[in-house]
């Protein structure tokens, strides 16, 4: 039976979410080597944590273009080194290492990074980026209730 089952899987070949995986990772490195707007939805939310040059969130396909121009007036060099790039079903991760060299004293310093992208037909359409361990930035639980809703709408008990 368990034969039967691999020749089946064989036959059939990878699931769709492992295709659509692949086909994430791919779009992720074709944007890492070209960072071509055409990648970009003209409605993307990008979402930059602390540390970031121009931390916040911003809208609009041109945002990616002024974050690169202002990085490159903060900091002489800089790099993105890339370890890793991982697939989803909703879009990918992209994780390493800024490397960077400060004016006042030519010494060069890496910080990491984490960056999670939604990808939707093709184009990125969020990018949450966030630097250091992502374990320390995002919260363990999210809250699906929103509490001032309740502080609104006394009981009538």
């Amino acid at each position: 039976m368990k034969r039967f089952i691999i020749f089946f899987r064989w036959l059939v070949g990878p699931s769709m979410t492992t295709l659509i995986e692949e086909l994430h990772v791919r779009l992720l490195n074709d944007w890492i080597l070209t960072q071509d707007p055409a990648f970009i939805h003209p409605q993307c939310t990008w979402k930059l944590a602390d540390g970031h040059v121009c931390s916040g969130t911003h809208l609009g396909r041109d945002f990616f273009r002024n974050y690169q121009r202002q990085l490159d007036r903060t900091y002489p060099d800089w790099y993105e080194v890339v370890s890793e790039v991982i697939g989803s079903s909703i879009g990918g991760i992209i994780i390493g290492t800024y490397q960077f060299q400060r004016e006042t004293n030519g010494l060069w310093y890496s910080a990491p990074f984490t960056h999670f992208y939604r990808i939707q037909r093709g184009q990125i359409v969020s990018a949450y980026y966030y630097m250091g361990e992502v374990s320390t930035h995002l919260d363990r639980f999210q809250s699906t209730t929103y509490f001032p809703t309740y502080a609104a709408f006394p009981s009538l008990n």
